[in-house]
Order: C-alpha cells, then structure tokens, then sequence
C-alpha cells in the first residue's frame, strides 16, 4: 500500500517526523509509512481477530492511522515520539470506525451515534437487574426515544467489543458442573433437544470449542450454558439472544439450526 520507487534510508520512526518538521519534505512522512507498514500490518490484523471483523476493513484502518498520524504531525512540537502520543486517538478512532460501519446498523450523523453510545451504556448499567423489554422501555424514558428505536441501538451495539458492549462483561460465578447439557435445553425443536441428550460432555465441550464466538454466544444465550465449561448460565429467548447478536429472530432461529447441524458433525467425527 505504501511502495516507493527508490529505496530510501531506515531511519528510527520518530526521526522521520523530526526532518519533516524542519524541512516540510513530504517524503520523510511517506518513507516512514513505507517502513512502518509491516508493523500497522499486525496491528491491524489483531484488531480485526479481536473484534471479528471482514479482512477488507484492513485497508480503512490503516488509512485512518495515517490520516491521523498526518493531522497530528503539522502542529508536533513534543518530546515525545508521535507515535506515542497518538496511540490512543488511533484506538478510539479505530473503535469508533467498528460502531460505525461494521454493524447492522446505519448511523446518519453525530447526534445518532452519540445516542448510540448512550443507549448501550444504559443498557450495561440496568442489564444485571431488569428483564430486556424492561430496559428498552426504562431507555426509551430516559432518552425520550421510541422502544423501537432502542431496540435498533441494542442490535447496531451487540457486536461490538467496546466497554459499552455489556455481553462481554458478562460473569460466571458458579462453581457447578453439568455432567452433560441435558437439563440445560430449552428449545420446542424435538430434533435439537435429542440431539444434546444424545452428547455426552467431553464430546459437546470439544464440538462447542470449534465454533466461532458469535455462534457459542448464541448456544449460550438460548441454552443457557457456557460453551467453553458448561457451566449453567441463565437462558434467554431466541428474540432476546437475537437482539444482543444483531440478528432478526428468524435470522437468528436458521443460524441456530446451522449450528446444530455443524456441531453433530464434528461430535460425530
């Protein structure tokens, strides 16, 4: 992405920006883009494995890096190197680009995404003692916003991994475990009911394991049990497990079914 047509001299990252401040030379920005690339290479790609997102948002992440890096370099006058100083800007943009752009949700304006992020701080605060149509209603009061438009918020946030994504904040404090996943089925599909009875545990936690994060989230939301212990977690409706995924319920039912069929498999294997 950053190729130069002559080989240029390797140079200490902050050096770069020091000789473009006293010569405003546009080629020092641009060799230290074409060296650092590596590097935002694998920053950018545990950013991606971290928040499960398309391998095509490489590209958008490092442009941001590098339109940030070219605002805060005009007016650099620090001590510190400049890439220090913008670590954290580059992170929160990077967050930001994922609210944004990566979930089902279209935001139009700042104002939207502003009451984005409010409605899934709220929901993290009341998450632990109300039921989830009790949360949208007390949200929808509190930011003078339709239950359906909180819900939407709900749905557009469900993905992301930020602080004010509540799901993964979620803890486990029982000690308990369930020799098999029996008791902890709660579907009316005869055919997925037998086919837990018919799993024993090993078997199960090991089939579980090879399933993506946001297919072990839905076992767990639906089922109510972790799919990495098997401990006993509380259940939660297909709309309600919907809902927290970003999913429409019947979305949500056909993946489940998917999973189903993927997890008799490798259990069968």
């Amino acid at each position: 992405m950053y190729e130069l047509e002559y080989k240029p001299e390797r140079l200490d990252w902050n050096v770069y920006f020091i000789r473009f401040k006293k010569t405003r030379a546009i080629k020092y920005y641009r060799e230290f883009l074409h060296f650092y690339e590596p590097v935002l290479d694998r920053k950018t790609r545990r950013f991606i494995d971290k928040y499960e997102i398309e391998d095509s948002r490489a590209e958008d992440l490092k442009k941001i890096v590098s339109i940030l890096l070219w605002e805060e370099l005009q007016s650099y006058d620090s001590e510190l190197p400049l890439l220090q100083l913008i670590k954290y800007k580059v992170q929160a943009a990077w967050q930001e680009y994922v609210r944004v752009n990566c979930g089902n949700f279209q935001v139009d304006n700042r104002h939207q995404y502003l009451l984005l992020k409010k409605t899934a701080y709220l929901y993290y605060q009341k998450k632990d003692n109300n039921s989830l149509s009790e949360i949208i209603a007390e949200i929808a009061a509190e930011l003078e916003l339709t239950e359906e438009s909180v819900e939407k918020y709900l749905v557009a946030v469900s993905t992301f991994k930020p602080k004010y994504n509540a799901d993964f904040y979620a803890s486990d404090d029982e000690n308990d475990y369930y020799s098999s996943a029996v008791d902890s089925v709660a579907n009316d599909l005869d055919t997925e009911a037998l086919y837990f009875k018919l799993l024993r545990q090993e078997k199960l936690n090991s089939a579980l394991a090879d399933l993506r994060k946001p297919d072990r989230l839905l076992i767990e939301y639906v089922y109510g049990i972790c799919p990495k212990c098997l401990k006993n977690k509380d259940k939660k409706t297909l709309r309600e497990a919907s809902l927290l995924l970003g999913l429409t319920e019947d979305g949500a039912e056909k993946k489940l079914k998917n999973i189903l069929n993927k997890l008799k498999k490798n259990a069968e294997k």
